[in-house]
């Protein structure tokens, strides 16, 4: 119990024994391609601004012309578009509507594909053939 937590804690440094840290390799400080650049700065805060809801607009209108603050507000959009839909079918009544149509239309399309079965036919179901062909299942 009477060990400090940190072992440099038991005896004190003075400034002038102390080595500077050395330099990380890795640090982007070093490389000229991470220096503080205004511009660079920009793209960065725009490109963080893609994900924040109801922003990311801001950065596909303002700077669309630079290809990665576009990459990263596309996908910023996109992902705000599943918040959207995921806040829509929050609401019960929504969901519960949304999740019955797609019952029923599963169970009709069972039914018109049991009487193509039983016809002897080989037709193909409306859109869910199409989704089973580009799947390759």
């Amino acid at each position: 119990m009477t060990d400090p937590f940190f072992k440099d804690e038991s005896k004190p440094v003075s400034p002038e024994h102390s080595d500077p840290p050395a330099p990380d390799s890795r640090s982007p400080m070093g490389d000229s391609k991470f220096e503080n650049n205004p511009l660079q700065d920009d793209r960065r805060m725009a490109s963080i601004m893609a994900y924040i809801p109801f922003l990311c607009f801001v950065p596909l209108i303002s700077m669309s012309d630079n290809k990665e603050v576009r990459f990263h507000a596309r996908q910023g959009v996109f992902l705000f578009i599943i918040e959207l839909i995921a806040v829509f079918f929050l609401i019960d009544a929504v969901s519960n509507l949304f999740f019955k149509g797609i019952l029923i239309i599963a169970i009709s399309f069972s039914v018109a594909g049991l009487i193509f079965a039983f016809q002897g036919k080989m037709q193909k179901l409306p859109i869910v053939g199409d989704l089973i062909d580009k799947s390759k299942l």
